[in-house]
Parts: C-alpha cells; sequence; structure tokens
C-alpha cells in the first residue's frame, strides 16, 4: 500500500530531562517518513534544556510553559499547536526514547489501512533489553480491577493481538479529529492513569484503538519517575486510580478500590510463628517491623494520594512526595 504524506506533529514533553530528549530528538533525525515536524514542549526545566535544544536542533519548534505541567496539560500544549497548525495526526513521544527509522512510517500506514480507527500504539521494547516487549497492549480486567498486560517481558510472537484498552502515552499516534471529538488529556491526572483514560473516551465515541506492531520505540522505563516503585509513582498511581475509577467504572468497583486503597493506612501485623524465642520478644519484633513498615516511603506516598483523591487535590504532587523521592 503506497503511503499517502498526511502531517504528522510529534509532541515531546521535556523537564530537566536534557541528555533523555537530546537522544531522542537524535533518533528522530533517522526516520524514512518526511512529513512530519516535531514540537518540543519544556516544562519549565531549572537546567540548560532550552540552550542546548535550540543549539542542537533549531529546526524544532520549542514551546515553553515556564512551569511544569505534567504529562497531561504539557502534552496538551503541544497537542494544541499541532491542531491550531491543522495536524492530520499527532503523536506523544515520551523523551526517553529512540524510535525505529521506520516507526512513523508504520503508524501512518495502519491508520490508513484502518480508517475507522482513531488511535494507535507503537510497540514498546525495555531500552536496555531491546528485544523484550514491554508494552504492546492492555486488556482490563474486570475480575481483578487491574490492567492486564499479556505480552508484557516477551519477544512478541508475529500474530500478536493489535486490540487493546489502551495505548501507552509513551508513545500514542491519533488522527487530529480523536482531540477535536472529545477533547484533551485530563489535566487532573498530572502524571499517570491520563492516557487510558483518553483512550476509553475515545473508544467509547466509536474511534477505537489499536496496537501497531511493527512500529518499534524503545523506552526507558521509569525514568520519569526514578524507578517505577518509587513513592513519587505510588502517589500517582494510587490517587490517579481512584480518579480513573470514579470517571470509568461502577460505584461498586470504586468503592472496592477504594477500600484496596485503604490497606495502605493499616499494614499487617505479622507475629512469626517458627522462631526459636518467647512470644513476647516475637510480639515486639512484629511491633518494630509493623513501625518500619509504616513510616516508609512507599507508604507515606499510598496514604497521601489516597487523601488527596478524597479532598480532590488533584495536578501536582505535594512537596513532600518529592522530597520522599529524593530521600
Amino acid at each position: 500500500m503506497t503511503i499517502s504524506e498526511n502531517k504528522v506533529f510529534i509532541i515531546i514533553l521535556n523537564w530537566n530531562g536534557k541528555a533523555d530528549t537530546l537522544a531522542c530528538l537524535s533518533s528522530l533525525q533517522q526516520i524514512i517518513y518526511s512529513e512530519y515536524e516535531i514540537v518540543v514542549v519544556d516544562n519549565g526545566s531549572s537546567d540548560d534544556s532550552v540552550k542546548k535544544i535550540k543549539s542542537l536542533h533549531p529546526d524544532v519548534t520549542l514551546i515553553e510553559t515556564g512551569q511544569n505541567l505534567g504529562y497531561a496539560e504539557g502534552n496538551n500544549v503541544g497537542i494544541r499547536y499541532a491542531l491550531e497548525q491543522h495536524a492530520d495526526y499527532v503523536l506523544l513521544l515520551n523523551n526517553d526514547t529512540t524510535v525505529a527509522p521506520d516507526f512513523l512510517e508504520q503508524l501512518v500506514l495502519a491508520a490508513q489501512q484502518h480508517p475507522d480507527t482513531g488511535v494507535f500504539g507503537a510497540t514498546l521494547f525495555y531500552m536496555y533489553k531491546p528485544d523484550t516487549a514491554w508494552f504492546a497492549g492492555a486488556k482490563w480486567n474486570s475480575q481483578t480491577l487491574t490492567f492486564d498486560y499479556p505480552y508484557q517481558d516477551q519477544k512478541l510472537p508475529e500474530n500478536i493481538n493489535t486490540e487493546t484498552d489502551y495505548a501507552c502515552g509513551a508513545s500514542l499516534f491519533f488522527r487530529s479529529e480523536v482531540a477535536k471529538s472529545i477533547g484533551l488529556l485530563d489535566a487532573r491526572f498530572f502524571l499517570v492513569w491520563e492516557e487510558s483514560d483518553w483512550c476509553l473516551r475515545a473508544t467509547r465515541a466509536g474511534y477505537g484503538c489499536i496496537m501497531v506492531p511493527s512500529a518499534h520505540v524503545w523506552h526507558k522505563v521509569g525514568a520519569s519517575f526514578d524507578g517505577e516503585s518509587s513513592p513519587l509513582r505510588q502517589y500517582f498511581s494510587y490517587r490517579n486510580r481512584l480518579l480513573w475509577a470514579e470517571k470509568n467504572l461502577s460505584l461498586k468497583d470504586l468503592l472496592y478500590l477504594i477500600k484496596d486503597s485503604f490497606r495502605a493506612f493499616y499494614p499487617k501485623l505479622s507475629v512469626p510463628q517458627a522462631v526459636n524465642a518467647p512470644l513476647i520478644k516475637r510480639f515486639i519484633w512484629a511491633i518494630n517491623e509493623w513501625k518500619t513498615t509504616w513510616f516508609s516511603p512507599i507508604l507515606k506516598a499510598k496514604r497521601r494520594g489516597t487523601i488527596d483523591y478524597f479532598f480532590r487535590n488533584f495536578g501536582d504532587c505535594p512537596e513532600s512526595i518529592r522530597k520522599l523521592n529524593n530521600g
């Protein structure tokens, strides 16, 4: 099939990520598809990212927000610009990624082959395990109330199922008409859960969402959070999971997830049994372990995320969470 040259706007969000962003931009210089424009949205960086990007990539459109708007609203700034410039397609691409030379061509080709679909996801591989998939589709599990990732940590089979409940925001490709129709990302999320919420809105509006197995992107997983298990990640995960459930699940399911979140408020007290020591000593050990768990940065972050959901404190996290993340 011959690819028509539709204009793609590639939105890259930068926040003090100079090295990653420059590597991503260098990777994009190798792509085959020609009709694209790169837009870097700088979220108020305090390093010399802006200076370096202007110096090394003068052809890139650079928009400075002046403050950290988060993933959702930072990308919204870029999407608005792309729509104003009459983009045919928009691609949200994490700055901590590198891409295959034909990845954009494959995304556009998939869009032409599936004219009734509005949202497409590139296949994401681990940056340091380049043959192993990190994200190749997701399915909501109504029994466990979580997303399942059937191809994660696998080498992808050729007959991979392309249907997905959402495309990962690290490489999210869509027709501009989708954003015009359903609106932009919900800025309240700030970080995480926003792309799955947006993709579900697109699906409910009749656009659909599929993966493109032939579009390959490599991703430094967790770079934005200092790790997937960091206090920062756990704060946003716990708070935003409840906001997402409020918007997309039944009241019964939301109440179940609220109950699950409250487990961070009462870690289990477990007295060791098979130990050759008096009961009182084992009980003291259990109390000390419980106190260590209760005051751990991870549980502090989970508790604060849950509390902030109830008090409707959305957007960026409190400064105390960033301090927890920095040790």
